[in-house]
């Protein structure tokens, strides 16, 4: 755990901000790599990513604040941010860029879609720096200790826990290396993105079982990113099957 990397004079700089800054570029670099080879102006890229980093922080912060409305009242200013807040947020954003350019939001969606996974992996790491989204305490030889006066050793009353955050990330670099694998054959556009959000969502839905949330953060007996994770990961799942069949007889 290092929540400031550095400090440039008098100012620190967050590990996290780091982290986050450094995997939305190499995101960026993804997609341009992938738009290029289709003749796909770099322009169009660079908008959609500045539109989507800015619409997901405030979708994010957003979500965060009606999770914890009770505890802490409606404050968006300041706080933590939660990642499907930001995604829907951002898609909605991206889909609606995407139509006023006259763009095959399909096909764009897949060229994208890689960047999603490789971003929010490395976006994890500062996590872990940060002592945030941590997990479960645990007695197990998985688990980690913070360190001593920091906020998360205090919160977590000096327990080990669960690196839930470096669980996370290194199923991202996996999703990420699947995505990238399958991303040429893949039958239909779109479908890479209906992947992604199939298997992002079933590796969010476990992990959560292993992160530390507090009481208002849940739905009945599951967190709220829980539920999250399968809406998005059935609505996507059925609505690849959806097309899929439609194909078929064409295909016959």
């Amino acid at each position: 755990m290092k929540p400031i990397l550095f400090t440039i004079g008098s100012l620190p700089i967050g590990s996290y901000g780091v982290m986050v800054a450094i995997g939305f570029l190499v995101g960026v670099y993804v997609s341009y790599l992938r738009a290029r080879s289709r003749d796909i102006s770099p322009k169009i890229i660079i908008e959609l990513a500045l539109l989507a980093l800015v619409s997901g922080m405030v979708g994010a912060r957003i979500f965060h604040a009606i999770q914890h409305i009770e505890s802490n009242g409606f404050i968006v200013l300041e706080g933590g941010l939660a990642f499907y807040g930001g995604f829907i947020f951002a898609c909605l954003v991206g889909f609606i860029y995407l139509r006023s350019m006259a763009m095959p939001i399909p096909e764009m969606m897949d060229i994208l879609t890689p960047s999603l996974a490789i971003g929010e992996a490395i976006g994890r790491i500062g996590c872990f720096l940060a002592g945030c989204c941590y997990g479960r305490p645990t007695d197990s030889l998985l688990g980690v200790t913070y360190p001593e006066k920091s906020l998360t050793y205090l919160l977590l009353k000096g327990q080990r826990s669960y690196p839930t955050q470096i669980f996370s990330s290194i199923s991202l670099f996996l999703i990420f290396v699947i995505l990238i694998t399958i991303s040429k054959r893949i039958v239909f556009s779109g479908q890479l993105f209906l992947i992604y959000a199939i298997i992002h969502s079933a590796y969010r839905f476990l992990i959560d079982f292993f992160r530390a949330y507090s009481a208002e953060e849940y739905i009945g007996i599951l967190a709220t990113s829980q539920v999250m994770s399968l809406l998005i990961g059935l609505t996507a799942l059925f609505i690849m099957i959806i097309i899929l069949l439609r194909r078929k007889p064409k295909e016959t």
